[in-house]
């Protein structure tokens, strides 16, 4: 698991599966932290991502 920045688009999450094969688990609830998208940089929340074996 690796917690990481997303931006809340759904393109961005489907490049980032297919760039790392990386799906979001696990979307944090109550407190929601501020963090730049691991992937385009751009102001997001954090999220935390896993690789399906």
């Amino acid at each position: 698991f690796i917690l990481a920045g997303w931006n809340g688009d759904a393109a961005t999450e489907a490049r980032i599966k297919e760039e790392t094969k990386a799906t979001i688990r696990v979307i944090p609830m109550g407190e929601e932290r501020e963090a730049a998208c691991v992937l385009t940089g751009e102001k997001g929340r954090e999220v935390f991502f896993a690789q399906a074996y």
